[in-house]
């Protein structure tokens, strides 16, 4: 590998570790030899600043789909407490008949009075102060302690479907499966990101569903699997737009991912992403140049706009 500056390679070496940056060195490998995982030798031209950069695109990509993520978390959050609260009591969530065996209702009410108890929030201390039965504060509070992760376990076992439709069609998407689906994978993405997992060329465990809706927008799989989305970061990125698009069409979101993209991830790294070639024509990118101009410079903060 040739370095152009020893003293900066050391510095990052030394900051972010030599485990993590090899994975985005992986790719300027040579190919392993048969029975061999990786070959660890480089292949020729491989230069240290082109990993650093990779390192860098794919930390500024993390934080802007975890900020994606956190919006649409906050949103199911809210529409799902509100119809559950509206429709069955403040204290919904502690009555079992109103969810199915797949989601074990003791063991998350252990789980969620474990969060109470150990809660230094204000809204909790306030409810723990005034209130002694039940335990458990109302809905609205409760699911503030919950990770989007319980929050999906606790989406798909309620059996009321009218409100996971309902919830659905806020997000924009068709049906409840569905629903649960992209909260799963969601989740999925989002513990990637808040642990600074690699993202940029993730196969993922959990793959969004299939949404006909979308269908001019999402990449395939051929073969057996073809009725399946393919498991790549890209797909991900499309229901997160189209979504983020239902809630609020004034949100920079688009466009400085699409800044992100074009400035700093070349065309192999997009590749890498599952992007088709043709990415920039497909609906869901669409983006008038105004827009574009006016929020695509990525630093390396995050946006809030």
């Amino acid at each position: 590998m040739q370095f152009q500056d020893e003293h900066h390679a050391k510095r990052c070496l030394e900051s972010i570790g030599y485990y993590r940056l090899s994975a985005y060195w992986l790719p300027y490998e040579q190919p392993p030899e048969n029975g061999q995982t990786r070959s660890k030798k480089f292949r020729n031209g491989a230069e240290f600043n082109t990993v650093f950069d990779l390192y860098v695109f794919d930390r500024k990509l993390r934080l802007l789909v975890l900020e994606a993520i956190e919006r649409i978390e906050i949103h199911v959050r809210s529409r799902w407490t509100y119809h559950m609260a509206h429709d069955y009591g403040a204290h919904a969530h502690l009555d079992f008949k109103l969810f199915n065996g797949g989601l074990n209702h003791a063991e998350q009410l252990v789980r969620l009075a474990r969060s109470v108890d150990n809660s230094q929030e204000t809204f909790v201390l306030h409810y723990k102060q005034k209130y002694d039965d039940p335990f458990s504060p109302p809905l609205w509070v409760a699911t503030e302690l919950m990770t989007l992760g319980e929050l999906s376990k606790w989406f798909k076992a309620t059996k009321d479907n009218s409100i996971k439709s309902r919830v659905g069609a806020e997000l924009g998407v068709p049906s409840k499966e569905i629903a649960e689906g992209v909260l799963q994978s969601l989740s999925y993405v989002r513990n990637i990101c808040a642990h600074h997992g690699r993202l940029w060329n993730r196969k993922l465990v959990k793959r969004p569903p299939w949404i006909r809706r979308y269908k001019d927008d999402l990449q395939m799989e051929s073969g057996q699997q073809r009725n399946q989305p393919e498991n790549t970061v890209y797909n991900i990125i499309v229901v997160i737009l189209h979504i983020l698009g239902k809630q609020n069409a004034d949100s920079t979101f688009s466009a400085r991912l699409i800044g992100l993209l074009e400035e700093e991830g070349n065309e192999s790294i997009r590749e890498t992403m599952g992007f088709p070639s043709d990415w920039r024509n497909r609906p869901v990118f669409h983006l008038s140049p105004t827009t574009i101009e006016s929020g695509a410079r990525v630093a390396d903060g995050v946006h809030l706009a």
